[in-house]
């Protein structure tokens, strides 16, 4: 899971990347080699929780919620 983590760090700092995994996760998958257990949790459960999140992150609250995120990406995955 620690790509799918990476994916949603770097997507929670950056909204335009977090528009490219949004609509493009297979995409995104495939340029990171993503396994498909990891393939289904960045489709999955690492979409929902950046579709939920504000645009954009406010920089105070980025550490936090990525944070947030991995917990919840290794506890579902």
């Amino acid at each position: 899971m620690d790509k799918v983590i990476e994916i949603t760090n770097r997507a929670v700092a950056d909204y335009g990347f977090r528009q490219a995994v949004m609509y493009g996760a297979q995409d995104i998958g495939r340029r990171w080699g993503l396994t498909e257990a990891e393939q289904d949790a960045l489709e999955g459960t690492a979409l929902d929780l950046l579709m939920a999140l504000p645009v954009p992150v406010p920089p105070a609250d980025i550490p936090p919620e990525q944070a947030r995120l991995e917990a919840l990406i290794r506890a579902a995955g």
